[in-house]
């Protein structure tokens, strides 16, 4: 499990591509430590071909994440799946949600079969279940929240309500009929390139670099 706020290292991507899933008779099961490594490797079987090679990574890695935490939230995706966004809003570029959003209904189908069947010694059963929509709105506010910040770097004392109202005000730009306007979203955070963090591993570092300049 990659420590959190940290994305999984490419070698543990690659050991995760690698693992084999065993035929499980009645009675046998399997440790909660394999859910993630289960659950990437029944998606590499089934759905991953389906997504477009460009946002495979993307998706995977946040497979790994929302999997690596999903018991400790009791399989509610209503809870885990804001936190994760807004984590990972920190340490990617714009692009990742880009890529992730239009995949986000073969991610949460994918999740609906396949995590009650995992053979884990207690079975894990997905609530909360969200919309594209509602996922897209968190994403947006997000987005809005950090173009924000941004505008504000050099007032650091600027009113929290004057910071509140920019942010509003970029969701409207951003935002509408439950859609992200991912070009308004390019205009507004290409000012500002994403710094990809010096003490991630090599390919971690290579994806985030090419993710950003999409």
């Amino acid at each position: 499990m990659p420590k959190q706020g940290h994305f999984a290292k490419s070698t543990r991507i690659k050991q995760l591509n690698n693992f084999k899933v065993k035929k499980h008779f009645p009675g046998n099961t399997i440790p909660d430590s394999q859910l993630t490594d289960f659950l990437v490797a029944r998606f590499a079987l089934t759905a991953k071909k389906r997504v477009p090679r460009d946002s495979q990574e993307a998706v995977q890695r946040f497979l790994i994440e929302l999997a690596d935490q999903l018991l400790a939230y009791h399989g509610k995706l209503s809870d885990l799946v804001p936190v994760l966004l807004q984590d990972i809003n920190h340490r990617a570029p714009w692009q990742f949600y880009m890529q992730l959003l239009p995949e986000w209904d073969l991610l949460q189908d994918f999740l609906k079969k396949e995590v009650p069947a995992v053979p884990l010694r207690q079975r894990c059963y997905l609530t909360g279940l969200l919309t594209k929509e509602e996922v897209s709105l968190v994403v947006a506010q997000l987005l809005a929240d950090k173009a924000s910040a941004i505008t504000f770097l050099k007032q650091p004392n600027a009113p929290a309500a004057l910071r509140q109202q920019t942010a509003k005000m970029l969701l409207a730009t951003i935002y509408h009929d439950s859609q992200i306007d991912w070009s308004k979203v390019r205009a507004l955070l290409a000012p500002f390139p994403f710094q990809v963090d010096p003490n991630l591993d090599a390919g971690t570092k290579e994806w985030l670099t090419a993710l950003s300049r999409q």
